[in-house]
């Protein structure tokens, strides 16, 4: 009888949360609040990892929830009392220790100075400031009373969010069959990993901008969709079955002559084939101009979507619908290639132009611009029946996951290599 592979993994994971994992994760939340050595500390990735414990029933969640914020407050508290007590000198004594830039700490100040809650709130949601807002906080000789207010708001919205965030990875590998069982748990690593990696080089190199959290954040929130569509699409009783047969429908009933005709012009304007071609264009010029980074994140997002829609319509081979309003050719219909290429494409043009922007309205619009282009083009396959609503939330996910990752990895890429030309 053959054991799954998982469920020994299992095994272990509750043989060791039994031995002290409640512990661990308590010192673990303390010690990612402290002054010097909590940048060393993958505290809030062993948060996260305890939420999806909770969820797979090794651990109570309202115990975690519990030791998480009270861990963090405990860490705040030593950080808060050791600015109170030895102020400024403390910091100028063992900044080196810290790996920040002067001018991070100067900004802190600066928030601190200007509203000591915010700053709290500011500074335990952001990896960079988490170790040593406190410090700074206590140096400023505020108010113990306004502190412990903020500080344990701070501290129990941010255990709850990040459990959660552990938790819904938790549903998914829960809900899982046993081949996609395993993508989940291999989802949850690359989520780790992913967060890790985004604290550890920031803690590091600081190069990442506030924008870029956002962008890790879009990642993980698009791997979860992607394993959750890639579950149900091989399950034996698919939950987006009935659905998908209900969209189908609708449209079939209500679509207006009108409605198909812009519907088509929209799908041709945002074809697999158009966009891509469109993507590896931009990739060159922004090449011939010298933009390496921004070339390498367009071309890498546009190829990499490419390659995995391949490999996983071939994997899946979902059967199209039969009442398509539009001839189509008769290759697989999970995922979708348009939803796919577009969302990864108007991602990078986000990303790209955005920070670039300096007038709010216009940087916002070009923001919207791209996220309506996505929607529109997705929608577009839904209206003419060429692809079952599932296929699209797949497409936009796996479009979405791709781009991120092609922009979080060239930023690490680029640190590491800029550190060792340094060095």
């Amino acid at each position: 009888m053959n054991i799954h592979p998982f469920t020994i993994l299992l095994s272990h994971l509750e043989i060791w949360a039994t031995h002290g994992g409640y512990l661990f994760l308590f010192l673990a939340s303390i010690l990612e609040a402290l002054p010097l050595i909590g940048s060393t500390i993958p505290g809030h990735t062993i948060v996260i990892l305890s939420g999806f414990l909770a969820r797979v029933g090794i651990f109570n969640i309202w115990i975690v929830m519990a030791l998480a914020s009270l861990g963090a407050i405990l860490g705040d508290a030593v950080g808060y009392y050791i600015g109170r007590f030895y102020g400024v000198k403390f910091i100028e004594r063992y900044k080196r220790h810290f790996f920040f830039k002067e001018e991070y700490i100067d900004k802190a100040r600066k928030l601190i100075a200007e509203h000591t809650g915010k700053a709290l709130v500011v500074g335990r949601f952001n990896p960079i400031t988490r170790p040593f807002m406190p410090l700074l906080v206590g140096s400023s000789h505020a108010h113990a009373a306004k502190f412990w207010i903020y500080d344990i708001l701070s501290c129990i919205s941010w255990s709850v969010l990040s459990v959660m965030l552990g938790y819904v990875f938790g549903i998914g590998y829960h809900n899982a069959a046993k081949v996609f069982g395993q993508a989940a748990l291999i989802a949850l690593i690359v989520a780790i990993i992913a967060i890790w990696g985004y604290n550890f080089v920031n803690k590091r190199f600081h190069i990442f901008k506030k924008y870029e959290l956002f962008i890790l954040t879009l990642n993980l929130l698009a791997l979860w969709g992607l394993v959750e569509t890639m579950q149900d699409a091989w399950a034996a009783h698919s939950f987006m079955a009935n659905f998908d047969i209900w969209v189908n429908v609708f449209m079939a009933s209500h679509v207006t002559p009108t409605m198909a005709t812009v519907a088509k012009i929209v799908t041709n304007l945002g074809s697999a084939a158009a966009v891509s071609i469109v993507g590896v264009l931009v990739a060159v010029w922004l090449f011939v101009i010298r933009k390496w980074r921004s070339a390498v994140i367009m071309a890498a997002s546009i190829l990499s979507t490419s390659l995995f829609l391949e490999l996983m319509k071939a994997f899946f081979l979902r059967a199209r619908p039969v009442n398509a309003l539009q001839l189509i050719v008769n290759d697989p219909s999970f995922p979708s290639g348009h939803a796919a290429l577009a969302a990864a494409f108007f991602v990078v043009v986000a990303y790209l132009l955005a920070p670039r922007i300096h007038n709010q309205v216009k940087r916002e619009l070009v923001i919207v611009v791209c996220v309506l282009a996505t929607i529109a083009i997705g929608l577009s396959r839904i209206v003419l029946n060429v692809h079952w609503a599932s296929d699209v939330v797949a497409g936009w996910a796996l479009g979405v996951f791709c781009a991120t990752t092609v922009i979080l990895l060239v930023r690490y890429v680029g640190a590491l290599v800029l550190a060792r030309v340094n060095h």
